[in-house]
């Protein structure tokens, strides 16, 4: 067996690698999980009378293994080895103390993953991560959905993703002004193009005289077929009317960007007006209503902010600045997420495309991958903190990543389709494998490793890298979005460009860290 598939099979079967371990004032977070990678401590109730609890699972292969605890959260390190990956149903038996008498506590189904092969027994890279990332944005250019934006000036109507502005323009906007030093030749196109889509967003920002005024829309149908978006984009239709808090800090970084790299100061003035609503309209939590609504500029519901975007804005703004409040600001913001995701574990999913949810319904790994960056570059001499790290890693990967087989009963999984692996999942709503989420564990690794150089970790990166130069399609130099057909390339059938954009930013990021050439 390969030496690393050695190493990951010791940490699957610690008890010492269980996540987040519950009790003591700690909630269950895996309420909602439906697969584990890592050993699992699952909930179950004391039961009154109870000398001891019998826990019973039977495998994929029709085998039972038994042990019993003092406890009905026990971890189920003393049979995990043991269980063959794949489905497990587990009861857990309350014991009386009088007699042999059981009382059912609980029971519990869940896929058990298969655990990470090495890359020796794994697929060889397609290409080099490099290689990868430079066709990725040479498709990016070329393809008719950007070229639109340089011709026109205006959102392509038939790409009806485009009815989320302020997460495609942001990143189109990026991944031009990168491809402009990338490709020298083409530069003066890319930033015209760069320039224009900029200028469009501007066009659509709230209005002074409005409650959001200075802020760019969550979603826009302007300049789209409304009629075609709401058949594509389920998700979009009736909130036109909402702004979620966490994507004007995409736009004002990528002003910050744009400012920087063209010189115009109308873009440092657009980012300026998303800084100061921040700073007028934050919390005194440190963080802001997620969902607004833009008629009012009053909160929908009451979950709040945990995304790093807002964190990383605001600091690109104190340095953009000089301004010590900013990174005040920031500081704050970051001791609410560490409240809400440290301490609580509710690592909430936020998307545009999702309802709001309760704590511990829809959980990702987006803040997670944000956080253990963070503190890798910014607490690396703090091995406390760096401990958390390599923790929220495993949460990571517990719930998020697939080195072998897909649990079957995920609803997207039907006949004729294909789930690709090594590869990340998105979200508990969208539990299926996303190019973007690959990337974005690829460079959590990545950071992680550079603090612990434990070379099991650049290893797992260099895993789902080469899944990515595996998938990316050889003549196109597209990234599908979904990895969950027979040719996924040839297959686009939701295709998100920002996440086409995300990958290939996250391959150069790998290859820069292995100094590829």
């Amino acid at each position: 067996m390969d030496k690393f598939a050695n190493l990951a099979l010791e940490e699957y079967n610690s008890s010492d690698k269980t996540v987040r371990r519950a009790g003591n004032g700690k909630a269950f977070w895996n309420v909602n999980s439906s697969q584990f990678t890592f050993v699992p401590q699952l909930e179950f109730p004391e039961i009154p009378g109870a000398r001891a609890y019998l826990f019973t699972a039977t495998d994929s292969k029709n085998k039972t293994y038994t042990f019993e605890a003092d406890s009905p959260i026990e971890p189920l390190t003393a049979i995990w080895k043991d269980l063959a990956p794949g489905f497990v149903s587990l009861k857990v038996e309350a014991i009386h103390r009088r007699g042999d008498e059981k009382i059912l506590a609980g029971a519990r189904t869940f896929w058990k993953c298969d655990p990470f092969p090495g890359r020796e027994n794994l697929p060889p890279r397609a290409r080099s991560y490099r290689e990868c990332a430079l066709l990725a944005f040479e498709y990016l250019f070329r393809d008719p959905t950007t070229q639109h934006w340089l011709k026109h000036g205006l959102p392509d109507p038939k790409y009806s993703h485009n009815v989320y502005p302020s997460k495609m323009i942001s990143s189109v906007v990026k991944a031009m002004l990168s491809y402009a030093k990338m490709k020298p030749s083409c530069a003066e196109s890319a930033i015209k193009l760069a320039r224009n889509a900029a200028d469009y967003l501007l066009s659509i920002t709230y209005p002074d005289g409005t409650p959001l005024a200075g802020l760019p829309p969550t979603y826009s149908y302007k300049d789209l077929d409304r009629e075609i978006v709401n058949r594509n984009i389920v998700a979009a239709k009736g909130r036109e009317f909402n702004l979620m808090t966490i994507y004007p800090a995409f736009v004002g970084s990528m002003y910050l960007k744009l400012e920087k790299d063209t010189g115009e100061h109308k873009y440092f003035e657009a980012a300026k007006r998303i800084a100061d609503y921040y700073a007028e309209n934050v919390l005194p939590n440190g963080s802001w209503h997620l969902f607004l609504d833009v008629r009012t500029g009053e909160a929908i519901g009451n979950n709040c902010c945990q995304h790093f975007s807002i964190l990383n804005f605001l600091s690109e703004y104190g340095d953009r600045t000089g301004e010590e409040s900013w990174k005040e600001m920031a500081r704050k913001y970051f001791s609410y997420i560490s409240a809400q995701c440290l301490d609580g574990y509710n690592w909430e999913g936020q998307f545009e495309d999702v309802k709001l949810t309760s704590n511990y319904h829809n959980l990702t790994h987006l803040t997670a991958d944000s956080m253990i960056s963070y503190i890798a570059k910014n607490m690396s001499d703090d091995n406390s903190m760096i401990a958390i790290a390599e923790e929220i890693m495993r949460y990571v990967e517990d719930q998020f990543v697939v080195w072998g087989r897909h649990a079957p009963w995920n609803r997207s999984l039907e006949p004729g389709r294909i789930f690709h692996s090594p590869a990340a999942l998105e979200q508990y709503e969208w539990y299926v494998p996303i190019d973007g989420s690959t990337g974005a564990v690829t460079r959590a690794l990545i950071d992680l490793y550079s603090v612990t150089k434990n070379p099991l970790l650049l290893e797992k990166a260099c895993a789902l890298g080469d899944a990515i130069t595996r998938m990316q399609d050889p003549e196109s130099g597209v990234i599908p979005t979904h990895w969950m057909s027979k040719e996924p390339a040839k297959d686009l059938f939701d295709f998100w460009i920002n996440c086409h954009i995300g990958t290939a930013f996250n391959m150069l990021y790998l290859a820069d860290a292995l100094g590829e050439e």
